[in-house]
């Protein structure tokens, strides 16, 4: 069993895979050795190969589907997969923001890690600490 949960925005794993440097990329890599388990949903991983696909992500970062299915496969296999079953509206500011609660109280994290502003100053939320990608790594330190 997993020690910590946590969901990551959409922003940070973007982030991550774009740029070969930095927190972000830190944290994927993190994810991936399962340092901590990543939790996700249907919705958030829909999200995430979205913007992927965005012309001006996918040509600027020289992204190509081999990337992109290696990214699906560890979204949907090497994650908690929640199902969206999980409906609250709390970000009133952004809407779109809540499918990461719902994901985490779904899945029972422990954190929601973002550079989102509407999600980290909410800073928690049923027991579930928002914390930007720098905090969470501070965090895995201590773990």
């Amino acid at each position: 069993m997993y020690r910590i949960k946590a969901v990551l925005d959409t922003n940070i794993i973007v982030s991550g895979i774009v740029s070969p440097k930095g927190s972000p990329r830190k944290l994927l890599e993190l994810a991936k050795e399962e340092t901590f388990k990543a939790v996700t949903s249907i919705l958030i991983n829909r999200e995430i190969l979205e913007v992927l696909h965005r012309d001006h992500i996918y040509t600027k970062y020289g992204l190509n589907e081999a990337i992109i299915d290696d990214i699906a496969s560890f979204l949907y296999e090497g994650t908690i997969l929640t199902e969206d079953s999980y409906e609250i509206i709390k970000v009133k500011k952004d809407p779109e923001d809540d499918k990461f609660i719902n994901c985490a109280v779904e899945g029972e994290a422990d954190y929601i890690v973002s550079g989102d502003r509407h999600l980290l100053d909410l800073k928690h939320y049923s027991g579930i600490q928002i914390v930007n990608v720098n905090s969470f790594l501070r965090i895995l330190q201590k773990a």
